[in-house]
């Protein structure tokens, strides 16, 4: 479904239904208490009750209006309300929106999140019509910035969604890597793609050794965005994202009931890809590198061996104890290049431990680091975006589990079950510059969504996508002064 936006003071010729927002427990006018009590619509987040007429009458629920006073709140539910309205109006062409509230942005947000369906392998599927939304507001500076800003940021999320739900059969690295360049090349980006060759030449021995188990060569792509107006006191930002198009476990063979959904254990790349693109029309004041190491993970070919030993890009040797804990060793090798280039701080991001998604669930992504300032603006940033982060510890008295009698390291910690995804944390963190501050997000549990929720659809969930952007754009990003 293709959806238009306009803002207009009135609707216009042709709308087949006007939306009406209602507050939990205050009936709109003509509409009496009773009435509404008997169709079990009491204006909770996310009702939608249909009225008959010409055109019809949409009351959708936004819930109490006390709540409203809360800001993340109020934008919580307008995106979890707006999801809701999008998938009970698809058949309708043309809809006229009264908005909730002055924010227009989480309000086109949730309309396209809720709306999305990845068909494009359903030979039987029924397209949507298109659509022409009227947002029933005047057009002021305040107005268009929200509508634009929302359908930017929804589409940004889409294009991660997209990705994320491809097999990998379709999304090899190479086919990522040529997506990332269409991208980058629609939305003023640089981009940059490295061969198998340079990946060999550049020394990244984890991307190379978890890649020699595919019959499919790797890629790591670099993108780079650069404010219009920048100085010597712009932030600079590092980003990497983890890209196993498909992860079998290598060697340690994943069960058949584990292979399921590992096509998106690019999920953290996908998120990546999807912020950068959304920078410049964000009016990003920060410039933003990212790194996104690509491979398949396979038990073809000749792959890494247990007790075989990688040489990363910084000289670090590590020992493999487990094939299928493969993400930090491509995380490493971008981890180190994007160190080398000196930024104020480094964000990565992963579908790394199974432990985060057991320990924190599908709606709550794990956050670990080294800065409690970076922090803390990430997890300010997640929540004004919908994204909650939580933070884990990295107790220092973790580290020595990650020695090694062979080598510098080992890349998993074999014999216990027991903080897995801090161990996880603590890989990735000797790959680290000293000094530089460097957050982690384990979005392993909020990748996918296994059924309908608020702007979540089965399938891809685009995790991480706003939170980024909204970092690195919203009120916690430090702009340089005027």
């Amino acid at each position: 479904m293709s959806v238009t936006w306009s803002l207009r003071p009135e609707p216009g010729p042709g709308t087949e239904a006007v939306v009406r927002p209602v507050w939990a427990g205050e009936p709109p006018p003509g509409l009496s208490t009773a009435f509404l009590a008997g169709t079990g619509f009491g204006g909770e987040v996310g009702q939608v009750l249909q009225l008959p007429g010409t055109p019809v009458t949409v009351l959708l629920g936004v819930g109490p209006r006390a709540a409203r006073t809360d800001g993340d709140a109020t934008r919580d539910a307008t995106r979890a309300a707006a999801a809701e309205l999008a998938r009970a109006v698809r058949a309708y062409r043309r809809l006229a929106v009264h908005p909730p509230g002055p924010d227009l942005r989480p309000l086109v947000e949730g309309y396209l999140l809720g709306g999305y369906r990845f068909t494009r392998y359903l030979s039987d599927a029924s397209p949507s019509p298109d659509q022409l939304v009227e947002l029933l507001v005047a057009e002021t500076p305040d107005t268009a910035r929200g509508l634009s800003e929302g359908r930017r940021l929804g589409e940004a999320v889409l294009l991660a969604r997209d990705l994320v739900n491809e097999p990998g059969e379709a999304l090899t690295p190479s086919a990522f890597a040529d997506r990332s360049v269409a991208v980058a090349a629609a939305t003023g980006l640089e981009c940059e793609v490295w061969d198998g060759r340079r990946i060999a030449d550049e020394r990244l021995g984890g991307l190379l050794g978890v890649s020699r188990g595919s019959l499919v060569p790797p890629r790591l792509v670099k993108l780079s965005y650069r404010p219009e107006h920048r100085s010597d006191e712009t932030e600079r930002i590092a980003l990497v994202g983890k890209g196993v198009t498909f992860d079998a476990g290598g060697l340690s063979l994943k069960p058949n009931a584990h292979l399921t959904g590992m096509k998106a254990d690019m999920a953290g790349a996908a998120a990546v890809l999807g912020a950068m693109s959304v920078l410049g029309a964000l009016d990003c004041r920060v410039a933003v590198d990212a790194w996104l190491p690509l491979t398949e993970n396979m038990p073809n070919a000749d792959p890494i061996r247990i007790g075989d030993v990688l040489v990363m890009r910084n000289g670090t040797t590590v020992e493999i104890c487990h094939a299928d804990a493969e993400g930090r060793l491509i995380m490493a090798d971008a981890l180190v290049l994007a160190g080398e280039t000196g930024p104020q701080a480094i964000i990565d991001i992963a579908t790394l431990t199974d432990a985060a998604a057991v320990a924190l669930g599908r709606r709550v992504a794990a956050l670990m680091g080294t800065d409690d300032a970076l922090l803390d603006r990430l997890r300010a940033a997640g929540t004004r975006a919908g994204e909650p982060l939580w933070p884990l510890p990295l107790p220092d008295a973790y580290r020595p589990q990650l020695r090694s009698r062979v080598a510098d390291l080992v890349n998993y910690t074999l014999g216990t079950r027991h903080g897995t995804a801090l161990l996880a944390g603590h890989f990735l963190r000797e790959f680290v510059p000293p000094g530089i501050p460097w957050a982690h997000l384990d979005i392993q549990g909020t990748a996918l969504s296994d059924g309908t929720d608020a702007e979540r659809v089965p399938g891809a969930t685009g995790f991480g996508v706003r939170a980024l952007a909204e970092f690195l754009t919203g009120p916690s990003a430090r702009r340089p002064p005027a």
